[in-house]
């Protein structure tokens, strides 16, 4: 593995979080939204809560270019236990298969863990399958599927 060091993110690398993200976004064919961005950020960021869940990772080679991300973050579930959450993964594509995403999984579960979290949960786009494999690789088992009703298409046919 080259020179990779993960650390937090800081508001002072928000635009290299704003170009992953718009990578990540393009990749699975969506459309960035600054206004939503922002708001994820500035709560991610700033909130006491939260703000240790963006972790990065820096190619100390390249002039500490950002090159990848996770964001962990802690939900409460509707019984009152706390769960951790793996919302977002993305890595530039040059750096994959180097054990590089592996390794923000496992920071991402150490933050997790030290805000004692229950559980940790992931969602995998059906378009990001590979990452499965990462995750089976890490212990996490599959417990059930989520499907996705998107209501802002047109013309969605009769339910019947």
């Amino acid at each position: 593995m080259k020179n990779i060091r993960i650390e937090n993110a800081t508001p002072d690398r928000i635009e290299s979080l704003e170009k992953l993200m718009k990578l990540l976004i393009s990749r699975f064919g969506g459309e960035f939204d600054s206004k939503r961005f922002d708001w994820g950020i500035s709560r991610r960021l700033y909130d006491p809560l939260q703000r240790h869940g963006i972790l990065i990772a820096i190619d100390e080679d390249k002039d500490n270019e950002v090159i990848g991300m996770i964001i962990a973050e802690l939900r409460i579930d509707p019984f009152g236990a706390s769960e951790g959450y793996i919302k977002q993964v993305y890595l530039m594509e040059e750096y994959r298969g180097q054990g590089i995403g592996e390794l923000l999984v496992k920071k991402a579960i150490e933050h997790l863990r030290k805000i004692k979290v229950e559980k940790i949960k992931v969602n995998i786009k059906e378009k990001a399958r590979e990452a499965a494999s990462l995750y089976a690789k890490m212990h996490f088992r599959k417990v059930y599927e989520v499907l996705e009703l998107d209501l802002s298409k047109e013309n969605l046919g009769d339910s019947k």
